[in-house]
């Protein structure tokens, strides 16, 4: 038995999503392109993924997609062993895993969103007036997809799940079933205002074509002869993104727009990360505050604030007059012969940037303060 046969095995035995089953045999595919199909899978030891991660990645495959093969694989070596398909007594993948980079999570800014959006709105209004198709077809359709992404940050799995059955307009909700959620969990969507009448469009239009309950909703198939196939996929959703974002200049995605949901949500005054987490139907808070992109200007306004706060009399005071102290050790100026007639006749402790220079002048001419001298006699 090779792996790809595992790989078959574990998904017919196992209740998983269409796309995870998909992973599984890709991972599987890429061990077999290493390793050949006629590997012994029981003589492979652990030295020899650790050979084969490091030519992955000196070749440039990214560490998380490393990551992504190891932990299939790992599971698939796992379930092999437990089921006597394999005699191994240790499995190969075992801590093959690499700590990734943490890069900053990459949000849409606002104003690239309104771009958006306007250029939607502007093909909209081409294909209404002209009756021809505009490079992004039926732009209506899109601006509804493209809207929802952005007030709900609804994942692109879930949309393409979504059934006409699901949308309750009454209530306002849009029911996400566990089978095409990500975490397995079926929670209520809310539809906010803005939302509305972009979903209300959508589900007319299902209506008037005589859609079943069960049929998809998003599905731009069914709404433009342009198209033939039965379903809308996750290819035709990011090949409208790919060219809207030709457009405006600013790259989008769904999976953005979740993060930028998740960011605007905490800058809010009310701001609640368990209401964050049930939005994006989070399975953990831990997971959510990784959705949150740190605002450099909200931190900047909470530092001023604790500033603020600060009692005065616990800020110190900077001295100006040791900029001239340096400046009189690295050049010292000739002394003159009135230097007592141009002490003053009483010396305070300066409370302006104007004294203390005034103060640094005299010292710097070869004065002493009042002070010192009365110390030295």
């Amino acid at each position: 038995m090779n792996i790809i046969d595992i790989a078959s095995e574990y998904n017919d035995t196992h209740d998983l999503r269409p796309a995870t089953r998909v992973i599984y045999l890709a991972a599987a595919r890429a061990f077999s392109r290493r390793f050949g199909d006629d590997v012994e899978l029981e003589k492979l030891h652990h030295r020899d993924v650790l050979i084969w991660r490091k030519e992955a990645l000196d070749s440039g495959l990214a560490k998380r997609s490393w990551n992504t093969y190891a932990s299939h694989l790992k599971t698939l070596f796992r379930y092999a062993i437990s089921q006597d398909l394999l005699t191994l007594r240790k499995n190969p993948f075992t801590d093959t895993s690499v700590v990734p980079p943490r890069k900053r999570k990459k949000t849409v800014p606002h104003e690239a969103i309104t771009q958006g959006r306007n250029q939607l709105i502007r093909l909209q209004e081409i294909e209404r007036v002209s009756g021809e198709r505009s490079s992004i077809t039926p732009a209506w359709f899109w601006l509804s997809v493209y809207e929802t992404f952005h007030y709900t940050g609804i994942r692109l799995n879930s949309l393409l799940s979504i059934q006409r059955r699901d949308v309750c307009l009454r209530r306002r909700t849009i029911n996400i079933r566990s089978e095409g959620d990500k975490t397995h969990k079926e929670f209520l969507l809310p539809i906010p205002g803005p939302l509305y009448e972009y979903i209300d469009r959508v589900v007319a239009w299902a209506d008037s074509l005589h859609f079943k309950a069960t049929d998809q909703l998003f599905n731009v198939n069914r709404f433009s002869s342009h198209y033939r196939r039965e379903t809308m996929d996750i290819n035709q959703i990011e090949a409208m993104y790919r060219k809207l974002t030709a457009i405006v200049g600013t790259r989008m995605t769904p999976h953005r727009f979740r993060h930028t949901l998740a960011s605007d949500l905490m800058r809010q005054a009310d701001r609640n990360i368990h209401v964050a987490k049930a939005l994006l139907n989070h399975s953990s808070i831990a997971t959510t505050m990784e959705y949150i992109e740190t605002d450099p200007h909200q931190m900047r306004h909470v530092l001023e604030e604790r500033a603020d706060k600060v009692p005065r009399s616990l800020i110190a005071r900077v001295d100006y007059s040791t900029r001239q102290h340096q400046e009189q050790r690295l050049d010292p100026p000739k002394q003159s012969a009135s230097l007592a007639s141009q002490q003053p006749a009483r010396i305070s402790e300066p409370s302006t940037p104007e004294a203390f220079d005034q103060l640094a002048e005299w010292i710097s001419n070869g004065a002493r303060p009042l002070t010192a001298m009365v110390r030295r006699g």
